[in-house]
């Protein structure tokens, strides 16, 4: 196999891991307590009848 053929995918691969180490590592750094995806408020279950209603007035558009 020529080398030409699979250097260049094994240097992106090795750059975006290094790259993707390193967002992890500034991200979790600011505050580790606070999850990336957490919501500000607390947002109540969904009733069926909700539900219901979102999914005919998505369906009649």
């Amino acid at each position: 196999m020529d080398v030409k053929t699979w250097i260049f995918p094994t240097l992106c691969f090795f750059l975006f891991c290094y790259v993707m180490v390193f967002v992890g590592f500034f991200t979790y750094r600011v505050n580790p307590n606070v999850s990336l995806f957490q919501e500000k408020g607390i947002k109540s279950a969904t009733s069926l009848d909700n539900l219901a209603k979102e999914m005919n007035k998505a369906m009649k558009k």
